[in-house]
């Protein structure tokens, strides 16, 4: 049996030139944190005392999107507000909301406090429990940031990272609610 010089070349070749294709990785079941962009990709998380908060889609009476709000050109403006929807048996959902006037475009920036407590920060309705946390001027409690790191008005878009701290002594429990390590990408 003569085997050609070519033959000896190719069988190599072969088994060298096959490689497997890698494995494809399932989409995560559990939320992960969007990551920090400057798309407008309408992305909101951040850690609730501990625990992951990413705003989603979901069913509700008002159909609110993941992530809604505005942000006035004019009066310089930001409100946001993050859902989560939890369960869609109960009507369990929450949110957080984030109110502050952006004057010099990228910087940080305090959040909007009204005596009258009308600015909530979180609120949480449906399931159990329903409490709601609000910004609130206590001495020797810093309220949070809110840093802006991006904002184009010709493409609309704002995108930043915060933190706050709440309140809530009628709230069981806990009257603090500490929020960290938020982020958004929002296109308005």
């Amino acid at each position: 049996m003569k085997t050609s010089k070519l033959t000896l070349l190719i069988i190599p070749l072969l088994f060298f030139a096959c490689k497997k294709d890698p494995p494809i990785d399932p989409e995560p079941t559990e939320p992960v944190m969007p990551p920090l962009t400057h798309q407008g990709l309408n992305t909101f998380g951040c850690y609730i005392d501990g625990e992951l908060f990413v705003a989603n889609e979901g069913w509700s009476v008002w159909s609110f999107p993941p992530l809604s709000g505005s942000f006035d050109e004019v009066d310089k403006q930001l409100n946001l507000q993050g859902t989560r929807h939890i369960d869609e048996e109960t009507d369990e959902a929450d949110n957080i909301k984030i109110t502050a006037d952006i004057t010099d475009f990228e910087g940080v920036y305090e959040y909007d406090y009204h005596e009258d407590g009308t600015t909530n920060g979180y609120q949480h309705w449906g399931g159990v429990g329903g409490c709601s946390y609000t910004y609130q001027n206590i001495p020797g409690l810093s309220i949070g940031k809110l840093s802006i790191t991006y904002l184009d008005e010709a493409k609309n878009i704002i995108s930043g990272t915060f933190y706050m701290n709440l309140v809530n002594a009628s709230c069981e429990g806990d009257t603090l609610l500490k929020i960290t390590d938020g982020r958004f990408d929002f296109h308005y």
